[in-house]
């Protein structure tokens, strides 16, 4: 990743990882998520290099889906994550 704060990114998806229920999060959770963490300003860019990365890809779903959430749907790598009582 070409971020300048590449420090506060793992913390940023753990927040993500945190909200998201069945790994999917919404345009709005991130960008919520991102003004906390003093990257508000970045957020297209973000979620463009998360994509890029691998850590999110976005959920092809129904058009409901879609509306219900109010903004584009993501989903997080299940590779990526380790959820609590699964550590190996």
């Amino acid at each position: 990743m070409e971020e300048p704060a590449w420090q506060q990114v793992p913390e940023l998806v753990r927040e993500l990882v945190k909200q998201a229920r069945d790994y999917r999060i919404n345009a709005t959770q991130i960008r919520q998520t991102c003004i906390r963490a003093g990257m508000g300003g970045k957020v297209d860019v973000l979620i463009a290099e998360l994509k890029g990365s691998g850590v999110i890809s976005p959920k092809l779903s129904s058009l409901p889906e879609v509306f219900r959430a109010g903004s584009p749907l993501y989903e997080l790598n299940p590779s990526l994550v380790i959820k609590k009582g699964e550590e190996a």
